[in-house]
């Protein structure tokens, strides 16, 4: 019987009539896809410091730049440009940080793919984005569970939540020399890091870098960052 990534009973056979994801046991119809290297909603950071002196947008969270400073989570158009030609600050202030938004881009790329229903699962619109603190020798991302007593650091569940993210999904895990590594805990539907196609394999610490993007679920996108 197909059964859904979340755990919902669907009557359906092909797409869960819950929350819409492919069930596992469907195949599309459509011609297999050959998977691209880098994913077509992949921005590298080139792209965003060209547009960073021209206007566009924040790299961090998508707003459109209108001064110095990003209204929505306050990146600094010009000391961050100054750290991309000269390399990153290294004062004590600087602290790790991540944005968490929901991408429609990568919301499309995982509906032209047919990994889920449109109809079904709808793009959350009038999400807000998110900035959170990195604290600790371990972040958890996923979705809290009462009957647990389980509420991760980076929670993405709720009613407004990503339904195609695992309970435990991932870590963000502090390593030596300030720097941050990446664990998928073996989640349903994978993790996968700057647009690229093939998700990590799970288990397996990815070490992680300044503006990285950590793409996980139907249409969440994590922004690692230091500032």
């Amino acid at each position: 019987m197909p059964s859904c990534p979340s755990g919902h009973n669907s009557t359906a056979s092909d797409f869960c009539d819950v929350c819409g994801l492919r069930l596992q046991t469907y195949t599309s119809p459509k011609t297999p896809e050959l998977r691209p290297t880098v994913a077509p909603w992949s921005h590298g950071p080139e792209q965003w410091f060209s547009e960073e002196q021209t206007g566009g947008s924040c790299p961090e969270c998508g707003t459109a730049r209108a001064g110095r400073f990003c209204e929505e989570c306050g990146y600094d158009f010009v000391l961050r440009y100054e750290e991309h030609q000269h390399g990153p600050g290294t004062g004590e202030d600087a602290v790790w940080r991540v944005v968490v938004a929901a991408d429609p881009a990568y919301y499309q790329y995982m509906v032209d793919r047919g990994m889920l229903d449109p109809e079904q699962l709808v793009f959350p619109s009038n999400s807000r984005r998110r900035r959170i603190l990195l604290e600790g020798d371990k972040v958890h991302i996923g979705r809290s569970s009462p009957s647990r007593g389980f509420v991760p650091e980076i929670d993405l569940g709720g009613a407004e939540g990503d339904p195609a993210i695992s309970h435990l999904h991932a870590l963000l895990l502090s390593r030596p020399g300030d720097r941050w590594a990446l664990l998928d805990l073996g989640s349903t539907n994978g993790t996968t890091i700057n647009g690229t196609g093939d998700p990590i394999t799970p288990n397996v610490e990815v070490p992680l870098n300044d503006n990285d993007r950590i793409y996980v679920g139907a249409w969440t996108v994590i922004i690692l960052y230091k500032r």
